[in-house]
């Protein structure tokens, strides 16, 4: 097992000799991750593991990701704890048109011509598991269900803002 996540690879020669990755991760190394949480002091636990499609004859991947992100809740606005469990698959190709038949849950990706960066593969698969609208689940504010409790409104309403001037008296 690998203690540090090499900084670039070449998927080619990875992929002819099935290599394996595993490694823990700093997330305060995700540069673009620290825009997105309230605390970085966590690691992301990654394994991932190169092989020859089996159609295609390309380079592909399984990438593991899984740490647990400090994100704000957009309801209270206070910090909560967010775990991030993800698995995927990636295939590069050097034609986009080689991956039409490919599973839709298959990620595909364009044949660099030089080396990959590891660290950004991992930071694009957490950064896609963080909500639009993090929301912490089953955290309501009290002055919404009474807001809610208290309108009613019906169709016979010819005007639909009477219940907001009820409201405001």
């Amino acid at each position: 097992m690998f203690e540090k996540l090499p900084d670039l690879i070449d998927p080619v020669h990875c992929a002819e000799h099935n290599m394996r990755f595993q490694a823990r991760v700093n997330q305060s190394a995700m540069k673009r991750l620290l825009d997105q949480v309230r605390q970085s002091n966590g690691e992301v636990e990654v394994d991932i593991v190169f092989s020859r499609h089996p159609q295609l004859k390309t380079p592909q991947f399984e990438l593991s990701v899984k740490t647990d992100l400090v994100l704000e809740c957009q309801r209270t606005l206070e910090a909560f704890v967010y775990p991030v469990d993800r698995q995927t698959q990636g295939v590069y190709v050097s034609v986009m048109s080689m991956a039409e038949d490919l599973d839709e849950d298959i990620e595909v990706y364009e044949m660099p011509e030089g080396k990959v960066s590891l660290l950004e593969l991992v930071e694009d698969e957490v950064l896609l598991a963080i909500p639009m609208v993090p929301r912490q689940e089953g955290e309501m504010l009290s002055w919404q269900d009474e807001a809610f409790e208290e309108v009613e409104l019906s169709p016979a309403d010819d005007n639909p803002f009477a219940k907001l001037q009820d409201l405001k008296k």
